[in-house]
């Protein structure tokens, strides 16, 4: 009789459990969609933090906008502004006084050749420059034989050059002899230098589909050297005033595009601002909604602000000492109870009551 009163207080004890108990001190309560907070939208940076990523600002300004088309292209010799050294007799390479890179000016002897031709001494040759210029290809060596016209040295003037890109099909129609373009190359990354369209190609590459397209563009100080890959912003048309931006403020994928705006109350906080563009080139892009004139927005170092956690976030902890102090009492935080845990421990329980009825019925 005690072990059957025992078993069904044990059944009235487990029945009584509820499916949350109080959670044991330490254990954190399980996170529910109701209780998450939404991220704030702005980021507070120290001055010493602004140092460190290297921030730079700019403003929101309305200023001319050109449209632009970029083409892919390379830095080549203006055939205008080059001449080449050959020799007139064949003979012998007897001295060599520049070198490629060199630059030379017009009539300074740059090689000479000893005829094959009999005679004692046998008759030399002395060559010069046809131009002021550098000297971008050589071909003699001392004691090398020379053949009549082979090309000995190539001299170019590149205070001039051509940048040649490809036009595809699609952007033939856009361009014209006469307009403006900005040439760039990956040695100046903070230049753009100033070139106007010179010709067209006749004929399209047949692999490719793509037309020549010649830029004629000035350098003087001959920082452009051929070969130098390039990139070309053929401008197409312009607009007398735009809300614009550097290109480089605006983040995000098409669609999804954001600046970070400086706060005009406290300059250490900073507001990721959704954004909608309009026209740009390569430098410029418009601003159509988002943005106020005077608005000063992140160009350097923006890039990292999106990975610092919300200002909310970053004073939680500072304010946790002001908070109103807890009333004292148990813990109220509460975890689950598996509802197979459960059935399975009244399951057992059961069946214990069943073998304990069986042997009393035994017994009696």
């Amino acid at each position: 009789m005690a072990a059957n009163t025992r078993i069904a207080a044990l059944v009235v004890a487990l029945a009584s459990i509820p499916l949350s108990a109080p959670a044991h001190s330490g254990h954190a309560e399980a996170p529910s969609a109701a209780g998450a907070a939404v991220g704030s939208q702005q980021v507070e940076l120290s001055a010493a933090a602004r140092t460190n990523l290297g921030l730079e600002m700019a403003e929101a300004e309305l200023r001319p906008l050109a449209s632009t088309l970029s083409v892919i292209g390379e830095i080549a010799v203006a055939p205008d502004r080059s001449g080449a050294v050959t020799s007139r007799i064949a003979g012998r390479v007897v001295s060599v006084s520049v070198a490629e890179g060199d630059s030379v000016r017009r009539g300074q002897p740059v090689v000479e050749v000893e005829s094959l031709l009999l005679g004692d001494p046998p008759p030399r040759a002395r060559y010069t420059s046809p131009l002021d210029g550098v000297v971008i290809d050589r071909h003699a060596e001392p004691g090398g034989s020379v053949e009549p016209n082979a090309h000995l040295f190539e001299i170019a003037d590149l205070r001039e050059v051509l940048a040649v890109g490809q036009l595809f099909e699609g952007q033939i129609a856009a361009v014209a002899i006469g307009q403006s373009v900005r040439v760039g190359v990956p040695s100046y990354p903070d230049v753009a230098f100033d070139g106007v369209v010179e010709r067209l190609g006749g004929v399209l590459d047949a692999a490719s589909r793509s037309l020549p397209v010649y830029v004629r563009v000035k350098n003087p100080r001959a920082e452009l050297r051929p070969g130098m890959r390039a990139e070309l912003a053929i401008v197409t048309g312009a607009s007398d005033a735009a809300l614009a931006v550097p290109r480089s403020a605006v983040l995000g994928d098409f669609g999804a595009l954001f600046v970070f705006r400086e706060a005009s109350d406290d300059p250490t906080r900073f507001e990721r601002v959704p954004v909608v563009t309009g026209a740009s080139d390569d430098r410029w892009v418009e601003i159509v909604e988002g943005l106020l004139p005077g608005d000063r927005v992140a160009t350097q170092g923006n890039y990292s602000l999106q990975f610092l956690p919300p200002a909310a976030e970053a004073h939680r902890d500072d304010e946790a000492p002001h908070a109103k102090p807890a009333v004292p009492g148990p813990e109220r935080r509460s975890v689950l109870i598996p509802v197979g845990v459960a059935a399975v421990a009244l399951a057992v329980i059961s069946a214990l009551v069943v073998l304990a009825t069986r042997a009393r019925r035994g017994r009696s």
